[in-house]
């Protein structure tokens, strides 16, 4: 389902820069938002109803822009950027199979507008014309995703097909049949893989997959999976890296353990290419107790600590150095699958925050009586305005796993911004059936 969405907004593109312009792409690129806010040229945005895509952020660049305003007026005055944009939209609906779709297209004025994405199966397009570029954003729910925001019985037919039937009493899954069964669910599902790849310093960085196809490298199977190492920020496995793998399922968390064997592209239509990877088939999978899922609304006030030891780069959080730390208190403004991006009133910052610095994440769920506590690294400093006369100060945070720390934490953070997001889409897809 998810590679068939992005096919249909990668031609949706194609014809409505044809129909529109008589532009041929001549070039696309299609990449995956980490990020949980992200500065876009966002010129208007797609609202769909009756359907599993929910919302697509349209831009241009500046080239792009002249050349539609070159353009004769539409239908009622119609601009051609709105004309693209109809295009856009109705390319995209007739290639839906869903019952009734339909959509609304609103402009935007601010020259650049913020999103926030979960960095969860975010994508963006860009469609390159020789006479400018189209940019297109949109997040895609996953099998997994829709049958639990749909309440449907998909999931719990497949753990029947696929899953032992006592599996979820069990300790692991043994045996090649059994994670070969596994592995089946996974790619039916589109159930979200969540991977550890680690750093030199004995740290991981938090990465997601999707499963697309078991394939032969080598005359040896291996997993083929829709992921992004390549992010200058962190360091791309080298071949033979052993990466940690988690699949949550329900109230149960299945791990295992995968060797990273090379990079690998999964091609859409027209040669667009995703980001890829190989990995080794695992051998065993264990089960575990999964911390139970919360729902706390996005637009809670939520305090957050953050904290460094000074003098003590990359040094454990969890250790028992008694060196003087700086903390910064602020609020939770957006928390993705990977990171979080905090605003505290303005202040000098610390000496001691600085970018790509190590520091304790503390947030206070309201329904918690205890914070949750994970390690980050700083890859974003700034100050701007709040409001008349008034400034604040952001920080973007990306989780580390640690070695010495709770993977709890991190799970309890993704499963929090999982089902917000599966609460919206809930209730999106009741509105648009009713």
């Amino acid at each position: 389902m998810l590679l068939d969405t992005l096919n249909v907004l990668n031609r949706a593109g194609t014809e409505a820069l044809q129909s529109t312009c008589g532009l041929r792409v001549q070039g696309r690129e299609v990449s995956l938002v980490r990020e949980g806010s992200r500065s876009f040229s966002s010129l208007v945005t797609l609202r769909i109803k009756g359907c599993a895509l929910q919302v697509v952020h349209l831009g241009c660049d500046t080239e792009l822009v002249g050349k539609l305003e070159g353009l004769p007026a539409g239908p009622d005055g119609m601009s051609g950027l709105d004309v693209l944009a109809g295009d856009f939209l109705s390319h995209l609906l007739e290639k839906f199979d869903d019952r009734n779709p339909r959509g609304t297209v609103e402009k935007n004025e601010a020259p650049s507008v913020t999103l926030h994405t979960r960095g969860l199966r975010t994508f963006q397009f860009r469609l390159d014309t020789g006479q400018g570029q189209l940019f297109f954003l949109a997040e895609v729910p996953s099998r997994t995703e829709l049958s639990i925001a749909k309440g449907s019985e998909f999931l719990t037919s497949m753990e029947s097909i696929y899953l032992p039937g006592d599996w979820h009493g069990g300790k692991d899954l043994v045996g090649r049949e059994a994670v070969d069964d596994f592995l089946t669910y996974l790619r039916k599902t589109e159930g979200d893989i969540y991977l550890e790849a680690p750093s030199k310093d004995g740290t991981a960085t938090l990465n997601s997959g999707l499963l697309v196809e078991i394939c032969q490298v080598d005359d040896h199977p291996a997993l083929k999976l829709i992921t992004d190492f390549s992010d200058p920020a962190r360091e791309v496995p080298v071949p033979g890296t052993a990466i940690k793998a988690s699949v949550g399922i329900g109230d149960r968390s299945l791990e295992f353990d995968l060797t990273y064997l090379a990079p690998a592209a999964q091609e859409l239509d027209s040669g667009a290419l995703l980001p890829g990877a190989l990995f080794s088939l695992p051998a065993t999978v264990s089960i575990g107790q999964r911390r139970r899922t919360f729902r706390v609304p996005v637009s809670a006030s939520i305090r957050v600590e953050i904290e460094t030891t000074a003098g003590q780069e990359g040094a454990s959080p969890w250790s028992d150095d008694e060196s003087i730390s700086e903390v910064i208190t602020g609020r939770l403004a957006d928390l993705s699958f990977s990171g979080a991006r905090i605003i505290a009133d303005h202040s000098r910052f610390c000496p001691g925050f600085q970018k790509d610095g190590r520091v304790v994440c503390r947030i206070h769920f309201p329904d918690m009586e205890e914070p949750i506590q994970v390690m980050g690294v700083i890859r974003r400093l700034t100050t701007g305005p709040a409001d008349r006369n008034q400034w604040r100060d952001e920080i973007g945070l990306e989780f580390l796993v640690s070695p010495n720390g709770d993977r709890s934490g991190l799970d309890y953070l993704r499963q929090f911004v999982l089902e917000v997001q599966r609460s919206k889409l809930a209730q999106r897809l009741q509105v648009s059936g009713s």
